[in-house]
């Protein structure tokens, strides 16, 4: 490690003198200008600031609030979607595409509007969107040659950036954000998707002239087309890990007005779920959430089951456990009660007459089983070793 003398000596080499440790450089060090008042040269031609005051707007109606998807996603700007990568955001961005081109009105326990929407697809080929549609349309009763509102672009993955970072430091449209902006022209659409921004954007995600300048392309093309605009993004790993949905500058969010996340949770009984939040919302209450399953190919709202449901649920997995304990009891296998070798959960879990059922959800039931008196801890083998098995109650 080098001393203070021999760092000293090398910055000398080069011209660069270090300040002294003990006592800051004397105030006659300084140049004059440090203290001067800065100069502001007028610029030729510069613009007069336009200037608004409220008088102004006297008489003239106040435009009410429009939506895209009510609560969620305003008309006429740039909302971002987030989520970790195969979590689902292009199958929830494609409902809501399916559901505004076919007017149908309802999006994941909201409203929303109708109209042509243009899906820009910077990641999924053409053949998986294909499929993934095939899915949605059949799930909300249609089929996909009835969707004349609806057009892909599938953009190739070598060649589909739509802004791109200059020399001074700010960002550009392409040829291809250029393109985009005349369909939209054409086809007055009421919704872009824009899938992704890993896909779209050449520049610096950390930079906040990029991240803001992006945004501001999109937000132009928004409120030229009347349009909303959705961009789907993926969240940094804090992101994920915190469960921000955050990822990059965070301009990425103070430059949109709304902001979703998709979020992957897990259930009681190991499976996973999804969660779709509203992180950011200027034009209203924020953190609203709706939990979402996967069913034939899409997400659905999870409806709260019924107490009877309930219960139908809880006696079904009841009696399999009961059926995986008798099996495996009649062959001399032993289970038991504590995590660990034998546990009995995991062992009835990898059991086809589980029928699926996972070892949280067996876990839950021998709780139940325990608490009921169906089921007890009986001793077996030598005394010494004071070992236990999982056998059912016998009523005297």
């Amino acid at each position: 490690m080098l001393d203070r003398s021999s760092v000293d000596e090398a910055f000398a080499r080069v011209g660069i003198g270090l300040p002294k440790r003990d006592e800051p450089p004397p105030h006659d060090s300084y140049p004059e200008w440090a203290d001067a008042e800065p100069v502001i040269e007028p610029q030729a031609n510069a613009p007069a600031l336009s200037l608004v005051s409220p008088p102004s707007w006297r008489g003239v109606p106040l435009e009410p609030m429009r939506w895209l998807a009510t609560d969620r996603i305003p008309a006429g700007d740039v909302t971002i979607l987030s989520g970790d990568g195969g979590g689902g955001k292009t199958t929830v961005a494609l409902q809501l595409a399916v559901a505004v081109a076919h007017d149908l009105g309802d999006w994941l326990c909201t409203t929303c509007e109708a109209g042509p929407v243009i899906f820009f697809s910077g990641e999924e080929p053409e053949a998986e969107m294909r499929r993934r549609l095939q899915r949605v349309s059949r799930k909300r009763g249609l089929d996909p040659s009835e969707l004349e509102n609806l057009h892909f672009h599938f953009a190739n993955p070598d060649a589909c950036l739509l802004g791109v970072s200059k020399r001074d430091g700010t960002m550009e449209p392409t040829g291809l954000f250029q393109a985009l902006e005349t369909a939209a022209d054409n086809i007055r659409p009421a919704l872009i998707v824009v899938d992704s921004i890993a896909a779209t954007f050449g520049g610096n995600q950390n930079d906040r002239v990029h991240a803001r300048m992006f945004v501001s392309l999109f937000r132009q093309l928004a409120r030229k087309a009347d349009c909303a605009v959705l961009l789907l993004d993926h969240p940094s790993l804090s992101g994920i890990t915190s469960g921000t949905g955050r990822g990059g500058s965070m301009d990425w969010q103070n430059a949109t007005r709304a902001r979703l996340h998709l979020e992957t949770t897990t259930d009681d009984d190991g499976g996973t779920s999804r969660v779709l939040e509203v992180k950011k919302l200027n034009y209203g209450p924020a953190g609203a959430k709706v939990r979402l399953r996967w069913e034939d190919g899409c997400f659905v709202p999870e409806a709260s089951a019924s107490a009877p449901e309930r219960a139908a649920a809880h006696s079904q997995a009841d009696q399999i456990y009961l059926d995986c304990l008798d099996i495996m009891t009649a062959q001399g296998r032993h289970v038991c009660h504590a995590k660990g070798r034998g546990y009995a959960p995991k062992a009835f879990a990898e059991m086809p007459q589980a029928a699926g059922l996972t070892w949280r959800a067996l876990q839950a039931a021998q709780e139940r089983l325990f608490a009921a008196g169906e089921i007890e801890n009986v001793p077996y083998g030598p005394p010494s070793k004071g070992t236990r098995r999982i056998a059912r109650k016998v009523i005297a």
